[in-house]
């Protein structure tokens, strides 16, 4: 990394836990169901040909579905427990589920009718949202299971990160505000990597029902803890205009943002009635 640059906000699965292997047929699969709305969109495929996508896609269901006890013995084998595990395993293979489906309709009829057609290309956006954000849960328990590093992450490489790299993902525009109260430590005792998934978990959670106007990241020191605050201020303030990348919401979000605040040392709190996050980052 050169000197100075902000590492990206939202690295993908595969980056915030390269060691966990067992992801490898879930990223596989979800790349075949990608390519296959590009091709359903497209006007220049013929019937035969969509149909065959169909086919393979449903039989990359299979060993997904079947990857997902090996993916959760892992995540338990490195550190997660498995009450923390088990959730987003089971919103995985709901997805999953639900994606054979919608995909077997067309197969059992062995033809894509244009009716079919339509029932995909409306199905499947839904489903692989719900993937999306899933994947990168499964991948900060693991990261959060890890020792906490020795040398502290600077404050502004957690929040005030570009979106340039969050896989053509919709960025959310927001204000990253420093207070005059600032903790006597420079940097952050936390995983870098974890940190920035659990601002851009904060900011989707705050930006979910308005975007009409830039989130504000406060962060200072309450009664002598480090804390991140995501919301809309009422106050106009003065600050870095920064995009967090959007992650998709999926029922374990919240869930697994508090379990991992927690395994790193801190807290993260979410008050829907106020449209309020607060993640409280551990001491150095």
């Amino acid at each position: 990394m050169r000197p100075g640059a902000v590492p990206s906000v939202f690295p993908s699965a595969s980056s915030l836990a390269p060691e966990l292997v067992e992801l490898g047929p879930l990223r596989n699969g979800l790349g075949s169901v990608r390519n296959l709305q590009l091709v359903l969109s497209s006007i220049k495929v013929g019937q035969k040909e969509l149909y065959s996508a169909v086919v393979d896609v449903h039989a990359d269901c299979a060993p997904m579905i079947a990857s997902l006890p090996a993916l959760e013995e892992a995540l338990v084998r490195r550190g997660t427990r498995a009450e923390a595990a088990r959730p987003v395993i089971q919103a995985l293979h709901g997805s999953i589920i639900r994606l054979e489906a919608a995909l077997g309709k067309a197969v059992q009829s062995h033809r894509l009718s244009a009716a079919r057609r339509l029932a995909l290309e409306h199905a499947l956006p839904g489903l692989v949202e719900e993937i999306c954000g899933t994947l990168p849960l499964v991948a900060l328990l693991d990261r959060a299971a890890r020792p906490r590093p020795l040398e502290a992450s600077p404050v502004d490489w957690v929040h005030a990160s570009s979106s340039t790299d969050a896989n053509g993902a919709e960025a959310i525009p927001a204000i990253f505000v420093a207070t005059g109260e600032q903790p006597e430590s420079g940097g952050l005792n936390v995983d870098l990597a974890a940190a920035k998934a659990l601002i851009v978990l904060g900011v989707s959670l705050v930006a979910q029902r308005t975007a009409a106007r830039p989130v504000q990241l406060r962060y200072a020191a309450r009664r002598g803890v480090p804390q991140t605050t995501i919301g809309f201020g009422a106050e106009s303030t003065a600050g870095a205009a920064v995009r967090i990348a959007s992650l998709p919401l999926v029922e374990p979000s919240l869930a697994c943002a508090q379990l991992a605040a927690h395994r790193l040392g801190g807290s993260f709190e979410f008050v829907p009635e106020a449209l309020r996050v607060c993640i409280s980052w551990p001491l150095s």
